[in-house]
This record gives C-alpha cells, structure tokens and sequence, in this order.
C-alpha cells in the first residue's frame, strides 16, 4: 500500500488522497484497507517516516564526503530544496501537512532525530542526549538551546517551501541547467549569512546600502 500511495502522490494532491482512492490503484475493497491500518493518517506518517530515514541516511552521506562543514550544510540545502521540487506532496506530508503527526511515536521519533542530525553538522558535535526528546516544533526551547541552527531550519523549510510553490517549472526553469542555477542561488543564500552579510547590511547607512545595490 504504501508504494501505491507515493505513486498516486507523484501526480496527484494530498489533498485528493483517499482510502476509496487508494483501494481502487491496488485493486481492492476499501475495507481491505483497516486489515493494516487504522487510517489513513498511520499510513501516511509512516511514509514519512520512510522517507526521514533515507533523509537521515542522506545527511551522513553528505556530511562523510565533504571537505567542510560548510559545503555539507550548502549540499543539504540544495538536496531538501530539489527533494521538494521533485516530490512537493511526500515533502509537504513530511513537513506539516498532519497537524497532530508529533503525537505519532515513529514519526517523531525519525523526524526529531533527522532534526538532531542536522544540528549536529552545523555544530560539529551530537548537542542532544539519547534522554532529549526534542522535534522542531518545540520552537521555546530549541530557540535557547540551538538558536542558529533552528534559524537555519527555519530558512531551509522556507527556501524549500518557495520552489515548491513554483513547481513544477520552478523559478530558474528557463535558465539552461535549472538545478545548477538553483544551486549556485541556495549557495548564495547561505553565504550571504555565513559569511555576515546580513550584518553588515544592517549596519550600512542608506548611502552605503545603495552603492552596493548598484554594484
């Protein structure tokens, strides 16, 4: 069942998802469906969590065959952003499309330890224990305890969020190599604040501010 969903969410909505639906791709009575499942809500967090752990895999992966922290944070950028361009609908369900998901035990089991995985490169050292139970929706604490990197989170679901809503053609569809412009504009992005861009943008008098546009 769960590769009959994600072959129906390749070209149709979440929103359009149903155990009629689903029942009629595999060829049986939607009753059938209850013999594995409570809703239809069990079977789509479990695809989430499916595909947190091929997430998880990913940043490893990354993380292993990069020669910087910096370029392993620019190459999980660019992979979530084209992960979500490719597969808007498995992308929205595993950011946010159930509203009560964290009362899911897998689901936030997998989705908080993706999250710890993604702190752990930016600061270079595991920053929770096994006896933490903290996902990104705890906004309080997370805010105290991985402040920038919740900041970088946040900035990665929205630069996500930004192409899906362009999808399928995307903003660089024109361009020649649409994933290298996508690339090359991410990576921009994230050295605009690696590298304290921001702060001095801030700190400009309008004048100055102006000049640098124009360059």
């Amino acid at each position: 069942m769960r590769i009959a969903t994600v072959r129906i969410l390749e070209s149709e909505r979440l929103e359009d998802l149903s155990v009629r639906r689903l029942a009629r791709e595999i060829k049986v009575a939607p009753a059938n469906f209850y013999n594995h499942y409570g809703s239809l809500n069990d079977l789509l967090l479990d695809i989430a969590v499916e595909h947190f752990q091929v997430f998880r895999k990913q940043i490893a992966h990354i993380n292993r065959t990069c020669a910087s922290r910096t370029d392993a944070l620019k190459r999980i950028v660019f992979y979530c952003v084209d992960f979500g361009c490719t597969q808007p609908q498995i992308y929205r369900l595993m950011f946010g499309y159930i509203q009560d998901a964290y009362a899911y035990p897998r689901y936030r089991i997998m989705a908080g330890a993706a999250f710890e995985d993604l702190m752990e490169l930016i600061y270079g050292r595991r920053v929770f224990t096994l006896t933490d139970d903290f996902g990104p929706n705890d906004m309080e604490i997370l805010g105290q305890k991985v402040q920038a990197g919740y900041g970088m989170y946040a900035m990665l679901c929205g630069l996500s969020n930004l192409f899906i809503m362009n999808a399928p053609n995307g903003p660089f569809f024109d361009s020649d190599n649409p994933r290298e412009s996508m690339a090359a504009f991410l990576g921009g992005i994230l050295d605009a604040f690696i590298k304290g861009d921001l702060a001095r943008a801030l700190d400009a008098q309008p004048d100055e501010t102006e000049s640098g546009l124009k360059e």
